[in-house]
């Protein structure tokens, strides 16, 4: 695949006026440069960027909008790591993703990443394991918090903080209460014996409707430093892009 770096630069300009015409209008580019333009990253990256069956306009289709964000994220991205390195400081900027249950360590490390490391800006955000895995993996999280590590690779930067242990609540085999991923995993065999399934990527409405309602399903107890003996660690993972010296100072202030 040849640099595109130029061509997706102008699609990320484009996008935000609704056709061709009227994007060529304030680009800098006549219409069939533009055109030009569009037809190379389609023809590379074998997409359709633009939906050409309109009787009258072509307008952007939905793969057009994920790849000038994909190509918008990673250019900030780019900026903020340049900017601390002519600044000679650390990256201003993190973004963040845990689950539910890892709240807490997840926000005591934010604390410490203001008080102690000197990151000016965080963004915290709280997934099922699933969409955790999915964010981390394509580079859309700096650091996350989780008890499973994404996929097989070994990572650079994982650091092992506590446990935290699964308690089964069984008030009742009428509900059946689950997280997404946990259903994914499960086997139509077991989610028969119950009446009805419930499905939740949230923990917190997930445990209220066991406290409330009654079912079965586990829950996670409070994550503690440590280790312990039949529990789920508790695991800070980096991306492979984080700074290494931004790696070092957050995990020396957290131990």
């Amino acid at each position: 695949m040849q640099q595109l770096y130029y061509e997706l630069s102008v699609l990320a300009k484009a996008i935000n006026f609704k056709n061709l015409s009227a994007a060529a209008l304030h680009v800098g580019l006549s219409q069939p440069q533009l055109s030009r333009i569009i037809a190379k990253i389609e023809e590379e990256l074998k997409i359709v960027l633009l939906d050409r069956s309109a009787k009258r306009k072509s307008g952007w289709t939905a793969v057009a909008f994920q790849l000038s964000e994909i190509f918008e994220k990673s250019t900030r991205r780019l900026e903020t790591e340049l900017q601390g390195i002519s600044n000679n400081q650390m990256v201003a900027e993190l973004h963040i993703g845990t689950l539910e249950g890892l709240s807490d360590f997840a926000i005591k490390t934010c604390h410490l990443c203001f008080k102690e490391v000197g990151v000016k800006k965080i963004t915290l955000d709280i997934f099922d394991l699933n969409e955790l895995e999915a964010n981390f993996l394509s580079g859309n999280l700096d650091l996350i918090f989780t008890s499973k590590s994404p996929g097989r690779q070994k990572f650079k930067y994982i650091n092992e903080l506590g446990f935290q242990k699964l308690d089964l609540i069984k008030s009742s085999t009428e509900f059946n209460v689950l997280s997404s991923f946990e259903y994914g995993r499960s086997n139509k065999k077991s989610l028969e014996s119950f009446q009805h399934v419930f499905v939740s990527n949230s923990l917190g409405v997930r445990k209220s409707w066991l406290e409330t309602i009654g079912g079965t399903g586990h829950l996670p107890s409070q994550a503690k430093r440590g280790k312990a003996k039949d529990a789920e660690p508790v695991l800070m993972i980096g991306s492979e892009l984080l700074n290494p010296v931004l790696w070092q100072n957050i995990t020396s202030v957290i131990e």
